[in-house]
């Protein structure tokens, strides 16, 4: 709106102005009453507009009735004393729970603040992530999350972090969903924590194997019972059908009964391959998930299973933001959404936590006195040590396209699902064989632990291996590296982004980097998404004559079959032959002289 300063000057009495009277005239009208508050001007505004919608005839007969009702509807008492239900807007509620978060970081006891700060000196790792310094320099390079989210979720992990046995907690990311997102903070179990869920989830394994094995032992008897009364009714069935046909002359054999043998499902599924426990692998961290930070609670995720890590790569699907959500998928999901989302993150993690070469070191053993177990642990040990004596590379060094100036310090994940390759030799893991089982069954896990010998041995890249080692999958560099400002260079910040995850990012600027994702929890896939296709169906019984359907056969091709199965005929000697009839004619004539005998003797 433009304002106007030009003031005119009031002209002299002497000096008729119709503009000036007017003016004055209109401020005389628009003098608001005492009594009902309301102005001649307004009134009549009102009452030329209510005139000129309904164009009565006369008006000039009802003008003074017009102004009447007019006043009347204006100060009309209102007979409903009913008041509407209010009912309090979602914004409002979140406001208030924000209000409250306010209130309850701030009623923090100074001595336990104290104790915080004590803590905080002597042992880093429960020191509390400050998001407006780490997200500053995120936001420096073009990545980040709106202000009021940053403040929100900052006040929400120092109150969860005071209420919880966690260390080195972090903000892992943020995963998008339809209609809710997902916030994401990754912590470790404190020592005492731990030992207990060890301890819970020892006897948890050891009940559920006594479980399993009284389920053996009852299926086992059910089948042996089963059997029985089967051969106890093919018995029955077999004599009943005897008895019938023993008074019946038949020429033969008589008649029996051939039932087809019961259908062997021949497929044996290999052993399952055991979870890594809490504390260690994929399950050494906890992640806690919500969908608003400082309104809705933290949940913690469960820990995550090598089935569900083979599956995960093999589905692509977008979360909803409810963690009972089923999945429906093939090949099966065992498990609903949180559990899709804690394998979607192990599989982020693992391919993305990333860090400048130099920053982390292995715990110190000297490489002379090294012996096979601590060379495995180059591969499998997710346990790093900060580099006090590191130096930090310029931003130069950092942006280099080749990313030789960074490293993997998360652990590779193996086709099994797990960082640490499982052995079914050394562990075993093979279903206990019980002593009550036959011989038949017995055979039959042996050769399923052989099937087991012969799977593969498979070891991962080492941590802390260079960038410039990733392959090239399907044309797509895995890395895109630039810096923030490229006019002030000395105080630029190096950030990296991934490829192969979309919306994993890194960045370095002397001895501060970290890592965060913010993306939709999929891979990047050069070609179009194509699920796997459901297998064939399995026979029921194997295809044989015995349940093939066949032809009647002809009278020629049964003249055929019998002539096939008649015995071979020797070769014919003429000589034999003429001795054979001469032998039978000598014992037709000795017949008929007997006979005559008989007769003369009877008369």
């Amino acid at each position: 709106m433009a304002y106007s300063y030009i003031i005119e000057e009031v002209p002299p009495d002497d000096i008729l102005s119709v503009k000036h009277d007017i003016r004055r005239a209109k401020l005389f009208l628009q003098k608001h009453s005492t009594k009902s508050g309301d102005s001649l001007y307004d009134h009549l505004i009102e009452l030329l507009a209510k005139i000129l919608a309904e164009r009565p005839p006369n008006v000039v007969d009802i003008f003074e009735e017009y102004s009447r009702k007019l006043k009347e509807e204006r100060f009309k008492i209102k007979t409903d004393y009913l008041r509407d239900l209010y009912i309090p807007l979602v914004q409002y509620d979140d406001a208030k729970k924000l209000i409250k978060l306010f209130q309850d970081v701030k009623q923090i006891n100074k001595d336990e603040q104290e104790r915080i700060e004590d803590e905080e000196q002597n042992d880093n790792k429960k020191k509390l992530p400050n998001l407006l310094d780490l997200l500053f320099y995120f936001e420096q390079t073009g990545v980040g999350l709106p202000r009021y989210e940053i403040v929100s979720l900052n006040l929400s992990i120092r109150k969860f972090a005071s209420t919880m046995p966690l260390e080195n907690i972090r903000f892992w990311g943020k995963i998008l969903g339809k209609p809710k997102n997902y916030y994401i903070l990754e912590a470790e179990l404190q020592a005492d924590e731990l030992a207990r869920r060890l301890e819970q989830e020892k006897h948890e394994v050891q009940s559920k194997r006594e479980k399993e094995k009284v389920e053996v032992k009852t299926a086992t008897k059910l089948t042996e019972e089963e059997t029985k009364t089967q051969k106890k009714d093919m018995e029955r069935i077999v004599k009943t059908t005897r008895s019938s046909r023993k008074d019946k002359k038949s020429e033969g054999k008589p008649l029996e009964l051939i039932f087809p043998s019961l259908p062997v499902n021949p497929w044996t599924p290999l052993p399952k391959i055991p979870i890594e426990r809490i504390g260690s692998g994929l399950n050494k961290k906890v992640y806690f998930v919500c969908n608003t930070p400082g309104v809705d609670e933290w949940i913690e995720l469960p820990t995550v299973t090598p089935q569900q890590i083979v599956i995960a790569r093999q589905i692509v699907r977008y979360c909803t933001g409810n963690l009972e959500t089923p999945i429906h998928s093939f090949p099966p999901f065992s498990g609903t959404e949180q559990n899709y989302l804690r394998a979607q993150i192990a599989r982020i993690s693992a391919t993305t936590h990333v860090s400048p070469i130099g920053f982390f070191t292995f715990s110190g053993e000297d490489e002379n006195e090294e012996t096979e177990e601590e060379r495995k642990k180059i591969y499998t040990e997710d346990e790093l040590l900060e580099n006090m004596n590191y130096d930090p590379l310029p931003t130069k060094d950092l942006v280099d396209p080749s990313m030789s100036n960074w490293c993997h310090h998360s652990p590779y994940i193996l086709k099994q699902g797990r960082t640490v390759w499982w052995n079914p030799k050394e562990e075993n893991i093979v279903d206990v064989i019980f002593e009550e089982e036959e011989e038949e069954e017995e055979e039959e896990e042996d050769i399923r632990t052989d099937e087991v010998k012969m799977m593969e041995k498979e070891i991962g890249p080492p941590l802390l291996i260079p960038l410039s080692e990733d392959a090239i999958i399907d044309s797509v560099i895995p890395w895109t590296v630039r810096q923030s400002s490229y006019i002030q260079s000395d105080v630029a910040i190096a950030l990296i982004r991934s490829n192969i995850w979309p919306g994993a990012f890194a960045f370095a600027v002397g001895r501060r980097f970290a890592t965060m994702y913010i993306g939709w929890g999929q891979k990047y896939n050069s070609y179009n998404y194509s699920p796997s296709h459901v297998p064939l169906v399995q026979d029921q019984y194997k295809i044989g004559p015995e349940i093939m359907e066949i032809c009647d056969p002809t009278v020629k091709e049964e003249e055929a079959y019998q002539l096939m199965r008649l015995p071979p005929t020797l070769p014919i000697d003429e000589d034999e032959i003429l001795e054979e009839e001469e032998t039978e004619e000598e014992e037709e004539e000795e017949e008929e002289e007997e006979v005559n005998n008989d007769k003369e003797d009877g008369e």
